[in-house]
């Protein structure tokens, strides 16, 4: 699972927090450097430590963002201790130690941004198989149809997977109905076998076959 920090002006806390719960949706953990705690002593030393055990730091540049006591500190920290720095633009380019990396513009609209945060992270060599574990991860956990199909669309544009991966996904999906029980979630899963058909292990391959009730291929 993904570690990221996202590191925000108090006027953001709104936009930290639907951003939190989009991101906390497609499997990662989520630490918001002020939402979460109250100032104190044990505040400074949770920040420094979520700091430290974070994978990606995530700053909402918002054109009060550098007007923060914190936030700059915080993004320098990230910055000497080489995490992988995903700015998010809604009103401010990057700037400072920051300042040459691209950054990713947000709307107002947050599924979105979710699923471009997700691809851009699933993109880095270190990163991307914990950002697709974490994918899978809440897909197979999926509660709804409509969360399993929101999670399918994820899941179809995060290729290619693992051998361990597509099993997973398909020996998982076998045993969630809202995952075989549901049209679009039940297709992500069979075009994933269609195109991987060598590499997954056709016992799982039958076990999700006899829920669907039809051969993917």
């Amino acid at each position: 699972m993904l570690k990221v920090f996202v590191s925000y002006h108090h006027n953001a806390r709104k936009f930290a927090g639907r951003l939190k719960n989009c991101l906390t949706a497609v499997g990662m953990d989520v630490f918001l450097a002020h939402e979460d705690l109250e100032p104190s002593t044990e505040w400074q030393e949770e920040i420094l430590k979520n700091l430290r055990k974070c994978n990606v730091f995530m700053p909402l540049l918002t054109k009060s963002f550098h007007s923060s006591k914190w936030t700059d500190q915080e993004t320098g920290i990230a910055f000497a201790s080489e995490k992988f720095i995903l700015p998010l633009k809604l009103s401010l380019d990057p700037y400072g130690f920051i300042g040459e990396l691209q950054a990713l513009k947000v709307r107002r609209e947050l599924e979105e941004a979710c699923r471009k945060i997700v691809q851009v992270l699933a993109s880095r060599p270190v990163l991307g198989d914990r950002a697709r574990d974490g994918v899978i991860d809440a897909f197979l956990r999926s509660t709804s149809f409509e969360e399993s199909a929101r999670l399918a669309v994820a899941l179809s544009k995060l290729k290619p997977y693992s051998t361990s991966q597509l099993d997973r996904i398909v020996q998982g999906a076998a045993k969630n109905q809202q995952i075989y029980g549901g049209r679009r979630a039940r297709e992500a899963v069979n075009e994933l076998i269609r195109e991987n058909k060598p590499n997954v292990r056709r016992k799982l391959v039958r076990e999700f076959a006899k829920q669907v009730g039809s051969w993917p291929y």
